[in-house]
């Protein structure tokens, strides 16, 4: 029998080999988080994910504009900063986070949860 996790995973993998979403499902059962996190929790995790994967792009010049940041998308900078903290701390309040021991919390951060700037990207 499926746990809600688990089908929540299945569900969100879809037919986009390179998608967003079946990243996410695929990593996440190669880690066992369908079994250990419920549906609400892996949906929790997935908006924090998303969302740091936004701010990696926004921070390291990856979007649209040639590999520029531009100034005056600051404000937006800011805005997705914020919705990645607020998600990743939504998740990090939930009982599944909890309940996990420190080997898939260290696997969650470094592989869903990491925002880094790389060094070519920070202001002099």
């Amino acid at each position: 029998m499926k746990t809600s996790g688990q089908r929540f995973l299945d569900e969100l993998g879809g037919p986009f080999p390179n998608g967003f979403e079946t990243r996410f499902s695929r990593i996440s059962t190669r880690l066992g988080l369908g079994a250990a996190l419920d549906g609400h929790d892996l949906n929790l995790l997935w908006e924090a994910a998303f969302c740091a994967t936004l701010c990696n792009i926004a921070f390291n010049g990856l979007g649209g504009c040639g590999g520029e940041i531009k100034p005056e998308r600051e404000a937006n900078r800011i805005t997705l900063e914020g919705d990645f903290m607020g998600a990743r701390n939504r998740f990090y309040d939930s009982a599944g986070w909890k309940s996990l021991s420190a080997s898939p919390k260290r696997s969650i951060q470094g592989i869903f949860l990491s925002v880094l700037v790389r060094e070519d990207q920070l202001a002099v």
